[in-house]
């Protein structure tokens, strides 16, 4: 018993090594860091917002490599308006890119370049694994209605489905195209991060 414990917190070290390896990854590979990270904010920001606007209490903010997490107290708001601030981030994101569209009008590469970040995160976000605000949504919805055992192996089996299908799709566009690994690595780091999860 002790030693299979041993052996899986080993195993969850060297998975954690690899998801900041690949977390670094996907940040050098945007074509600004800053606005990657500005972008970020205006995701987060979007959770709080709509997190307040529900009634859910701010826990607490933490920061990691890939991201900013925060965590709020949902008991005393309905699964409904648990997806709604599950999808704050992903409006603000999809607000911010509509309008640095619609006043780009001399074609700046970095309005362009926030443009699509923010689209980028804000379509990344709506995959359904259960990391992602996507997995969130699809989780208050199922308890919405579904309870217990059944729907946590639902939301489980439902976000490892989706992980390894964006995985496979990602090793197919870089087999084809071989120009962009940013999809490979985020692909890899979400499987990674499920693990945890088990």
């Amino acid at each position: 018993m002790k030693s299979s414990l041993l052996k899986m917190n080993k195993l969850k070290g060297v998975l954690s090594i690899l998801a900041l390896l690949f977390s670094l990854m996907s940040i050098s590979v945007s074509p600004s860091p800053f606005l990657l990270i500005l972008a970020y904010l205006v995701h987060e920001l979007g959770h709080i917002f709509f997190a307040k606007l529900m009634g859910a209490d701010i826990l607490k903010i933490s920061g990691g490599v890939f991201h900013l997490s925060i965590s709020y107290d949902t008991k005393g708001i309905s699964y409904l308006k648990e997806a709604v601030v599950c999808s704050g981030g992903i409006i603000f994101n999809l607000i911010t890119a509509i309008s640095v569209y619609l006043i780009n009008t001399s074609n700046s590469d970095t309005l362009s370049t926030f443009f699509v970040l923010n689209l980028s995160l804000a379509l990344m976000n709506l995959y359904p694994v259960s990391i992602l605000d996507g997995g969130g949504l699809l989780k208050s919805l199922i308890l919405w209605k579904i309870r217990g055992d059944v729907a946590e192996k639902l939301i489980k089996w439902t976000s490892f489905f989706f992980a390894i299908l964006l995985w496979l799709l990602s090793v197919y566009i870089q087999i084809i195209f071989s120009s962009n690994v940013s999809l490979l690595f985020i692909s890899i780091f979400l499987l990674i991060q499920l693990c945890f999860s088990i």
